[in-house]
């Protein structure tokens, strides 16, 4: 089986995965923010993260995040982490010398947003642990979630850039799927710097047209 259909096979798993985070119960118990999991990743203090639980729904928040952090931990991150690699792969086989390094200078990229992804969750279960967290475990998470952001949004617009290239050539909707993947990704990580609630959308925005490119060159072509 080809690259592509390996890389869908893995979308299918992310998309699975990304669903089996919507049914979790208690996850907007406390309703203190409109997106509680991306709230309690920035936190920056321990005020801050006893905000997001107060005490008549405390439980019911504190267990919905933490099974979100496992589910993240052990199928999230090691799924949209294959399919990274497995376009990156896809990619590099399709075009020359420079779409040889840019895949491997993204699959760095995506190698250590998966990094400060993990670390990000074992300090978010540490928290939860000892609640809501003393100052020094706040400080050592603070970097990690932007990092992971920054990095992962700038691997995905690897992807979309790689794409877009092979459109110059192969056909407009392409061009289409990577433009969106790569704008999505770049607007994303800014979004750390400039304006948080720019984040999720243009992340979203980014991995649907990712999996759009990847189920149709999956059906098209061999790679």
């Amino acid at each position: 089986m080809n690259l592509w259909r390996w890389a869908a096979l893995s979308a299918v798993a992310v998309i699975a995965i990304a669903l089996g985070f919507l049914p979790i119960p208690g996850m907007d118990a406390c309703s203190t923010a409109r997106e509680p999991t991306l709230a309690f990743e920035l936190v920056k203090t321990p005020a801050e993260a006893a905000a997001l639980f107060p005490d008549h729904c405390r439980s019911a928040h504190m267990s919905a995040q933490r099974t979100a952090l496992h589910l993240d931990i052990w199928a999230f991150v090691p799924a949209y982490s294959i399919l990274l690699i497995l376009s990156f792969l896809a990619l590099r086989r399709e075009g020359g010398a420079l779409a040889a390094r840019a895949a491997s200078l993204g699959m760095v990229t995506l190698a250590l947003a998966a990094l400060f992804d993990w670390f990000e969750n074992y300090q978010l279960l540490r928290i939860l642990d000892d609640f809501p967290g003393s100052q020094a475990t706040i400080d050592l998470l603070i970097p990690a979630p932007r990092a992971k952001f920054i990095l992962l949004g700038l691997a995905v617009a690897g992807v979309g850039a790689l794409h877009f290239a092979r459109g110059l050539r192969l056909g407009r909707w392409r061009m289409l799927a990577g433009g969106v993947t790569a704008l999505g990704g770049l607007v994303s990580a800014g979004g750390v710097l400039v304006n948080r609630d720019l984040i999720l959308p243009a992340a979203a925005a980014a991995w649907l047209a990712l999996m759009a490119a990847t189920f149709i060159l999956a059906a098209r072509k061999p790679a």
